[in-house]
């Protein structure tokens, strides 16, 4: 949903304390449903956390229905923002009023001290965000550059185009423009793209009920402007340059006298200081990151001309010509991995990790797929029961993350600690509990439970106050916990969390920073991690969960009857997935059965292990599966300069080579693979090669689907289902074709239903 523009930033500016603030802006003339704008505002706060300040930003022009759930049923509109204060609306809320001028009044709240640059900024932050968000800066890979129109190279350009998707943040930027529109007859943009920003802004106009004839909208091409005409522009036009690096296409208009500056505006600037100043009234946001705005983005090298191009000379990448704000497209690199063991591929801590949190068995297992405490509609790829291994961590096979955790408790738990707040879940309670049993009796605790006024339980003005974590990925709600916990500034703050497990290194260099931060460099908290992995972290649009919509779909379209063979393995398998809540996530069934009803087990040497001591019954599928998905997910948040990569761009497409399922021939590695990659890392139409490889792979082991070569095969057939791995399309419906003539009854109707859809 994107029905209104949420976003948050950090004011360093318009007070001496810096404070955070969330901004909900509303451009409707009618909101429909109170429970629709509630949700929304839910949803954001599910991935961010609440701040200091909330502002929201109405027209003058909405109906008085509407203002009511801003002010006499505000409670109801913002109830599931977390960890408010009953007082919170009365310190911390402000409303505006935008009117057709594009100004903001105060309506509600306590007006900031210093409200222009409050305001300055806040709409600066608002226009910032939407460029990041919707990818405004498009950056290069190390195979080329772009060459702008002015005949400047550099490895960036802005591109306007790309960030007006939403119309509330399409508004946000036009209502910058109203003050812009006296007496317009035109209006002239640089590039067609950002067209709809002037027609957002006659929109505002006619909901604001003025008396206007609507101007006419041109497009130019920026630079070849000055060598195809000659004329100015009409003295009542306003000028729309969507972007500049320099403000040089603004020097060149004044120069040449095609218009007067008060005419000319650039929705984003992206450069130094000096240029900035020189054309600050010419400016809808500065983007340019500085000591006072962290949000912004840093300044990039620009070169003037090839000869003095280092990306040419010395990079050696291709220059890509830009005309407008449109680059002149070509044919993407494809670039083919071959996974292998080295350090590159395969990080040391994976098998390591496995090692110490292996189950020795299908059923008692600490590494788990397909779910989430205390979340309906969620589910994680990768699930760490840290519940069952504190209740088990006396087993001997723990014994070394017991080892670890006590050392940890022993050295990292203050002797003035007042309190233990744990987060709400039971594998957090648990470790919390086991905690306190560790350290000396005769120090007074109390546990508390991360709950909306925790706060109001932590009466002590000293000591410390140890925040205990089972298991986290993005570290929200400890980010909550520190924000609230600056009202008790003088407690003393521990993190201490069992598994630590980020997407990515730099994700988890960023957090831990912003986790430590105090009052002072004396006053930065200890983050403690008795292990840590970098994992998937993705909830939603599992492999399973779309595997579960496949077959529903699938089941519809199938006899209990005629086909009852493949009618009662769908059913089983939905049963499995529908349960996974029951059973606390899967160990066991994390794939297909084979087509005779066997579980696919991993055989001796696996590649990815640095142990041996193991059989197919002491290993469970989901063990398998976390070790592929975490070596995918690494090289996917590997950066693009870095090889190997799997991210991908317009010029570069990394995809797995199809070799891969040759070299890792047992079939749950194959299915590990496919259910851990994306459909990126499997479009084989890409590359002809690739794509007739692949092809002869999957004809090979439809012929020997009842053989150790095709025990996937259902695996593979269900990716193609489900649209990840791609062939050209006469060559799948020719596997398709092909897998349907198959005497297996399962491989033969599951081939047949897809070969109808694809």
């Amino acid at each position: 949903m994107r029905n209104y523009f949420i976003f948050q930033y950090e004011d360093l500016v318009s007070s001496k304390q810096k404070f955070r603030a969330t901004v909900i802006f509303i451009p409707h003339e009618k909101i429909h449903s109170q429970n629709t704008l509630s949700q929304e505002i839910s949803y954001f706060f599910q991935e961010n956390s609440i701040t200091e300040k909330l502002v929201v930003i109405l027209p003058e022009y909405l109906d008085k229905e509407s203002l009511k759930y801003f002010f006499q049923y505000r409670d109801d509109t913002f109830v599931r923002i977390p960890g408010k204060s009953s007082d919170y609306f009365e310190k911390s809320l402000l409303i505006y009023s935008f009117n057709s001028s594009g100004e903001l009044e105060l309506k509600f709240g306590n007006k900031p001290k210093n409200e222009k640059k409050f305001i300055s900024l806040l709409l600066r932050s608002g226009s910032t965000t939407i460029f990041k968000n919707n990818g405004g800066l498009v950056e290069s890979t190390p195979d080329h550059h772009f060459v702008f129109p002015s005949n400047k190279h550099s490895s960036k350009f802005l591109r306007t185009g790309n960030v007006l998707i939403y119309q509330s943040e399409i508004f946000f930027l036009a209502i910058q423009l109203l003050k812009h529109m006296k007496e317009v007859s035109s209006i002239y943009c640089d590039t067609s793209s950002i067209n709809v920003l002037p027609y957002a802004v006659f929109e505002l106009q006619r909901r604001f009920k003025l008396s206007f004839e609507c101007p006419t909208v041109h497009s130019f091409s920026s630079y070849e402007m000055f060598e195809s005409y000659k004329e100015s522009f009409p003295y009542d036009s306003l000028i729309l340059i969507s972007a500049s690096t320099s403000g040089n296409i603004v020097d060149r208009i004044l120069n040449e006298k095609r218009a007067e500056r008060s005419q000319i505006q650039v929705i984003y600037f992206l450069g130094p200081n000096e240029k900035y100043q020189n054309h600050i009234s010419n400016v809808i946001c500065n983007l340019t990151k500085d000591e006072n705005f962290q949000l912004g983005e840093l300044e990039f090298k620009t070169y003037n001309s090839s000869d003095k191009c280092e990306l040419c000379s010395i990079a050696h990448s291709r220059p890509i010509n830009i005309r407008s704000d449109v680059f002149l497209t070509v044919q993407p690199k494809v670039e083919v991995h071959l996974l292998k063991t080295t350090n590159d591929y395969n990080p040391k801590p994976v098998s390591q990790f496995v090692q110490k949190f292996r189950g020795y068995s299908d059923t008692d297992n600490v590494i788990k797929v397909f779910y989430k405490e205390n979340d309906a509609n969620a589910d994680y790829e990768i699930y760490f029961d840290f519940a069952h291994l504190i209740e088990n961590i006396e087993d001997e096979k723990f014994s070394k993350f017991k080892e670890s955790l006590n050392r940890y408790i022993d050295k990292t738990i203050p002797a003035n600690t007042k309190y233990i707040l744990y987060l709400p879940d039971i594998a957090s309670k648990k470790l919390a509990e086991y905690i306190v049993a560790k350290i000396p009796t005769n120090v007074n605790l109390k546990l508390i439970k991360l709950e909306q006024n925790f706060i109001d339980q932590i009466i002590e003005e000293s000591g410390s106050l140890i925040i205990v974590a089972s298991c986290i990925s993005t570290g929200k709600k400890l980010l909550q916990i520190s924000r609230l916990m600056r009202s008790r500034e003088n407690i003393n703050l521990v993190y201490f969390v069992g598994i630590y497990r980020p997407i990515s290194e730099k994700f988890s260099i960023e957090l831990i920073n912003d986790l430590k931060k105090g009052k002072d460099k004396s006053d930065e908290r200890p983050f403690i991690s008795v292990e840590q992995i970098n994992c998937s972290i993705q909830q939603v649009s599992t492999s399973w969960e779309n595997e579960k919509h496949f077959f529903e779909k699938m089941l519809s379209t199938v006899n209990d009857e005629s086909d009852k063979v493949l009618y009662d393995y769908i059913n089983d398998r939905l049963d499995t997935l529908r349960k996974n809540k029951e059973t606390r996530g899967l160990s066991d069934k994390v794939f297909l059965r084979k087509y005779n009803g066997e579980n696919l087990y991993l055989r001796k040497n696996f590649a990815f292990w640095n142990f041996t001591d193991y059989t197919k019954d002491d290993i469970s599928q989901s063990e398998v599966y976390f070790t592929i998905s975490t070596l995918v997910t690494n090289l996917e948040n590997n950066d693009i300069n870095l090889f190997p990569s799997l991210k991908q761009t317009n010029y570069v497409r990394n995809i797995l080579s199809p070799r891969n399922f040759h070299r890792f021939n047992d079939g749950i590695i194959q299915a590990s693979l496919l259910r851990a990659g994306k459909s990126d890392f499997f479009s084989y139409y890409l590359d002809s090669e690739s794509n007739l490889k692949m092809k002869e792979f999957l004809l090979s082991i439809i012929e020997k689907y009842n053989t150790e070569d095709g025990e996937a095969l259902l695996e593979f057939l269900l990716a193609i289902g489900l649209k990840k791995l791609r062939l050209k399309r006469e060559d799948l419906r020719e596997v398709l074709a092909i897998a349907q003539k198959c005497e297996n009854i399962l491989i033969a109707g599951i081939s047949k239903y897809i070969y109808n859809i694809v």
